[in-house]
């Protein structure tokens, strides 16, 4: 007696059979958005350059990454990202609106990426409140001139922030003040005008800070106070002529300083800068005088002790220190100083936009070198269901499917 096959079942249940088959679904996961790739592990959706001006639907509410970057997306919602997002790319998009509480819920988000969208204009202060896990927060190329005083309030996880050309006027006090992890911080391509007291204070593990191509003209001389662990200090392409107060003491750790492109003034001003390169060992780039003519294209690291006889023994100031009005008032309480392992260079700082930025303004830059495709040689798997396994591999055919063959041919 031969085994009964789907022939001998009636046509209403080999139908049944079909649609039963057609709806069991390993996971439960939906399936991956239209013009989308989808991959599996880690559970990744692309939707990068599409021509989207939304943010596709259906997005799977158990992706990790999200790429939606280089599309004409124009305004983000509250409810779009699901909570298990660890990633999201939305940078070179029109976003001009972030509505209130989009990020709100994402526990999980470690990298986001806004950069880019030049009608982003206006931040709400509550924008990135409750990331409490981001790591790495990219602003570049916005069109911000200001900032909200509570804009990075609550990020105590944050070790990367990018700030880059955008408008910004003015840094007020205490801005950063909750950011005790921070170890980069980018602000080059600006138009700051002065650096006050209280500017970075909170800092303790800043590594790397970048002011160049702004237009400085006034430091204060506690502005750099407390930042004990900065290697890689950056000023050149600025309006400054002096650095009153010896503002560069309180930087112990310096290594790699760059004042050039700035209009230094070589005449008694000079003495506190001139003085500090006499007591330290730090890598520096020229620092050619501007002025008196008698001196101009002279390093001012090279005057001499004589050059300096007429001056007064202590012509700078007690307190104040330049003439600096300090914006702002004072902050909160400062955090703990920082307690997180480094994230590893190569998850969140990007080696093709920083280094390039530093030569100025550049054009839109490509997609960055990380693969945001997946791994190389996978096939496109569109609208599958894409639920964790253990390769890192796109969605493959389902089991089913040689039983869905031997039953369309008995319907």
């Amino acid at each position: 007696m031969r085994p009964p096959t789907a022939r001998d079942l009636p046509q209403g249940g080999r139908l049944a059979l079909l649609l039963a088959a057609l709806a069991w679904v390993p996971g439960g996961t939906p399936a991956c958005p239209a013009l989308c790739t989808c991959y599996v592990s880690p559970p990744t959706v692309s939707c990068q350059a599409n021509n989207f001006s939304s943010v596709p639907a259906g997005l799977p509410p158990g992706a990790r990454r999200l790429f939606l970057q280089n599309n004409v997306i124009g305004a983000l919602r509250a409810g779009t990202f699901g909570p298990s997002t660890v990633t999201l790319w939305l940078y070179s998009n029109n976003i001009s609106s972030i509505q209130p509480g989009t990020f709100r819920h994402l526990p999980a988000l470690e990298e986001l990426d806004l950069g880019d969208n030049p009608h982003l204009r206006v931040l709400a202060p509550d924008t990135f409140h409750g990331l409490r896990r981001l790591q790495a927060l990219h602003l570049y190329r916005c069109q911000l001139a200001s900032l909200p005083s509570a804009i990075f309030r609550g990020l105590h996880s944050l070790q990367y922030l990018y700030l880059q050309e955008n408008g910004l006027l003015y840094l007020q006090d205490d801005l950063f003040a909750d950011l005790a992890n921070l170890s980069h911080l980018f602000l080059h391509g600006n138009r700051v005008r002065a650096l006050s007291e209280g500017v970075f204070r909170g800092l303790p593990s800043l590594d790397r800070l970048l002011l160049h191509a702004n237009r400085l003209v006034a430091i204060h001389r506690r502005a750099f106070r407390g930042l004990a662990r900065l290697t890689i200090l950056y000023l050149f392409n600025n309006s400054l002529a002096a650095l009153p107060g010896d503002p560069l003491a309180a930087l112990p750790a310096l290594q790699f300083l760059r004042l050039n492109a700035n209009p230094w003034a070589c005449d008694c001003r000079a003495r506190p800068l001139w003085a500090w390169f006499r007591r330290t060992r730090v890598s520096s780039s020229p620092v050619p005088c501007a002025s008196p003519p008698h001196r101009r294209g002279t390093d001012l690291r090279h005057l001499r002790p004589r050059d300096f006889d007429a001056c007064p023994e202590h012509e700078e100031e007690e307190d104040g220190g330049g003439g600096v009005a300090v914006m702002g008032t004072p902050g909160r309480a400062l955090g703990r100083p920082g307690t997180l392992p480094a994230a590893p260079p190569s998850a969140f700082y990007r080696d093709g936009l920083p280094p390039h930025d530093l030569r100025g303004p550049q054009p839109r830059p490509p997609p960055p070198s990380r693969d945001s495709r997946g791994p190389p040689g996978d096939a496109r798997c569109p609208r599958a269901p894409c639920g964790p396994t253990a390769a890192a591999t796109p969605c493959q055919p389902h089991l089913l499917l040689p039983l869905l063959g031997l039953l369309l041919p008995q319907l």
